[in-house]
């Protein structure tokens, strides 16, 4: 499920490095000129951020001790404290970055006004880190031809990491979709752990994805080697488990398993497969 975003009221961008490197933090002390640039934003914003896999802040003793929790509650209560509040934020995803692998970036930190979700209209507010610049050549035109140069920017194609927090359900840690794409090896829990906070929303989703992705490794294990079914039944159970998910937004085991392979013998073998996929 898409969102859709009535306008982009406030952007900031602040400059993060890699603490362990002792690499600080740029602050802007403005919001960004939007005019002519909103649009592309929005456009990037709707097409990356996907509203089936939700996530909520939480702390371990109290949610009012997440920082960027308590940081976006009080720019949800008082709008005019988003350039300090940013500035937080910007300092809290910087004291998370001490891991040598996590790059440096631009920060965006947007506030969303008529974000429509499912059936909720509300503010929101973007958190994005940009850790890949893009290079374009830029082409201007002078008095007796053109000139062109070699330039840096942010890309309008991708976001590298990112979040939206909806002002949804603040009591239990609002509603938020989370982007993380260029995790590497070490910083693979900053993002959504360190920084964040942030912990499943809808945990059914999560338990219908894993069991799909056990399901795959079934059929491409156990299955396609299976000597006793043709080449049709086998593609026929491919086609069950991927009908199955499409037409059912959250299934138990039990049904998965009936609607996919419909045999007592191939139930029975697949969840003796997930027994010890879960005891390995």
């Amino acid at each position: 499920m898409k969102i859709t975003i009535d306008s982009i009221e406030k952007m900031i961008v602040h400059h993060v490095g890699n603490k362990s490197n002792g690499e600080g933090v740029g602050f802007s002390e403005k919001n960004v000129n939007l005019e002519g640039i909103e649009q592309d934003i929005k456009k990037l914003l709707r097409k990356s951020f996907e509203m089936d896999d939700l996530f909520r802040f939480y702390f371990e003793s109290t949610i009012d001790l997440n920082p960027i929790y308590s940081f976006c509650k009080t720019i949800f209560n008082d709008n005019d404290s988003f350039i300090a509040q940013s500035k937080h934020i910007a300092k809290i995803l910087y004291e998370s970055s001490n891991h040598p692998k996590i790059k440096s970036g631009d920060v965006s930190i947007l506030y969303l006004k008529g974000c429509t979700v499912g059936d909720n209209t509300c503010d929101a507010i973007g958190i994005l880190k940009s850790e890949t610049k893009q290079e374009i050549l830029q082409i201007e035109r002078c008095s007796d031809g053109f000139t062109a140069k070699k330039t840096e920017g942010i890309s309008l194609s991708k976001i590298d990491k990112g979040c939206i927090i909806f002002n949804i359900n603040e009591s239990e840690g609002y509603q938020v979709t989370v982007i993380d794409k260029t995790s590497r090896m070490g910083d693979t829990k900053y993002w959504k752990d360190s920084f964040l906070h942030v912990k499943s929303y809808n945990g059914a989703y999560h338990q219908t994805k894993s069991l799909v992705d056990v399901c795959k490794d079934f059929i491409n294990t156990e299955v396609s080697g299976n000597k006793g079914l043709t080449k049709v039944e086998k593609a026929m159970i491919a086609v069950r488990a991927k009908k199955a998910l499409l037409e059912n937004e959250i299934l138990t085991l039990e049904q998965y398993t009936e609607e996919v392979f419909q045999d007592t013998k191939l139930i029975g073998k697949f969840n003796d497969y997930i027994l010890e996929a879960v005891l390995k």
